[in-house]
């Protein structure tokens, strides 16, 4: 079980959001995801969650507002009331961020993700943002005519203002089929100036371990945790 806090600041814990309540993500089937049980809340409440991790010692949470990206209705309410009863930081995707939503969910730093492109404007939004390149089974998700490498070529010409990038493997997310390292290797060997953040598949913590030592700089975990792979309950 885990209590460095140097293995916990590159744990990063998730919280998928569907129909206001935390569910357990399943090979990103979206219409599948159940409400979450957990061996470190009672409550698939979001708030409860974050507060659990927080209590874990968890400092930064990822957010995956379904409602927001499914059906362009994020649950401001619940987001905002976690920054408000919790310190914790959170990375957040919702969706399309809009000016309206990055100054009403100012607290929260705004993920722009590949599954919800329809335009490279959106790379363009003022702020700090962290870019998610989504795919399945190593094929890019993008609403955008692209193939993932082309979609790097544009990363690559960045001028700087991205410096985190998540990277996400759909097909794997709540599986425990392992993580893509072939995957992460590529993206990795593309794109060696960004911190890469990956999510999907990862079972154990020698997959953690095997995801640092190839380059990762830190890894989205949810499954594992509620499982009690990473704390005992």
């Amino acid at each position: 079980m885990i209590r460095d806090s140097e293995y916990l600041e590159r744990i990063i814990p998730v919280i998928d959001i569907r129909g206001g309540v935390a569910v357990g993500a399943k090979g990103g089937n979206r219409n599948e995801y159940m409400p979450l049980e957990s061996v470190i809340s009672d409550s698939p409440d979001p708030v409860e969650i974050a507060k659990s991790y927080e209590k874990n010692g968890f400092r930064e949470i990822y957010i995956a507002d379904l409602d927001g990206i499914i059906d362009d209705n994020p649950n401001i309410d619940i987001l905002k009331e976690i920054t408000y009863k919790t310190t914790i930081r959170a990375m957040v995707d919702i969706g399309i961020w809009d000016v309206e939503r990055l100054r009403t969910l100012s607290r929260l730093k705004p993920i722009i993700a590949t599954e919800t492109f329809t335009s490279l404007n959106l790379l363009e939004i003022p702020g700090e943002f962290i870019l998610s390149i989504d795919t399945r089974d190593g094929k890019l998700i993008c609403e955008m005519n692209m193939d993932l490498d082309r979609f790097i070529d544009i990363v690559i010409r960045d001028s700087g203002r991205i410096n985190e990038i998540i990277l996400l493997d759909l097909a794997r997310v709540g599986m425990s089929e392992g993580p893509n390292l072939e995957l992460c290797r590529h993206v990795l060997e593309r794109i060696p100036d960004k911190k890469i953040i990956y999510g999907g598949g990862v079972r154990n913590l020698s997959d953690i371990c095997s995801l640092f030592q190839i380059g990762i700089s830190r890894v989205l975990v949810g499954r594992l945790i509620h499982e009690g792979g990473i704390f005992k309950p």
